[in-house]
């Protein structure tokens, strides 16, 4: 998995789970607290649809955490406060960059939570979908 698609992982995952993981990843490797757990704002940035101008929409509030491991840098950032979720995050982001013992787990739980919400998105779809409208275009 790639780590783009990791943290996204990350943030979906539930936080028990990944503590768990977390706590096991900490009794074999030791990591230092490089930066947070933090709570924090991020400006979500949208595009206007017809002229295509960004702007700043709103602010979102965020919990985020960097770890160091053997030279290795672990991150996750987390929406809403969840200082916790996040920490445990960068924990299982290091670990899987240094490919630790339980890569396999923790890959699995980041697939499963992925899953999930490929699932829930299409059962959104699918529920608005008939609502939805269809224009035919007109030739001169």
């Amino acid at each position: 998995m790639e780590r783009e698609t990791r943290l996204e992982a990350i943030s979906l995952a539930g936080t028990d789970t990944l503590v768990e993981l977390a706590d096991r990843v900490l009794e074999t490797l030791p990591v230092e607290v490089a930066r947070g757990p933090s709570v924090g704002l991020l400006m979500v940035r949208v595009e206007e649809p017809s002229e295509r101008l960004e702007f700043n929409f709103s602010e979102v509030t965020v919990s985020e955490a960097e770890v160091l491991a053997e030279g290795q840098r672990g991150y996750a950032m987390v929406l809403g406060r969840q200082p916790e979720k996040a920490l445990a995050g960068a924990i299982l982001d290091v670990a899987l960059e240094l490919n630790h013992a339980a890569a396999p787990d923790i890959d699995a739980c980041l697939q499963a939570a992925l899953d999930a919400e490929a699932l829930r998105r299409q059962r959104a779809v699918a529920a608005v979908a008939p609502t939805r409208v269809r224009f035919e275009e007109m030739a001169p």
